[in-house]
């Protein structure tokens, strides 16, 4: 486990008293524009996630080893 530092560690002991407030906004966004530019993120994203999958590969229980 790696040592904190002295300002790490009263920055970790402000962040325990105060505690962490998260705005309504980070929280859940009321509107999010879909711009064409995510929109072709995503389309890329999806189109090299499509080549993971094979398809289903065929199980052959033939031969003479014993495990089989």
């Amino acid at each position: 486990m790696a040592k904190l530092t002295e300002t790490d560690k009263a920055a970790f002991r402000e962040l325990t008293e105060r505690g962490w407030v998260q705005s309504p906004e980070e929280r859940s966004p009321r509107i999010v524009e879909p711009t064409l530019e995510a929109r072709t993120r995503y389309v890329r994203w999806v189109s090299e996630a499509s080549k993971f999958f094979k398809g289903k590969k065929p199980v052959n229980f033939g031969g003479k080893h014993w495990k089989l």
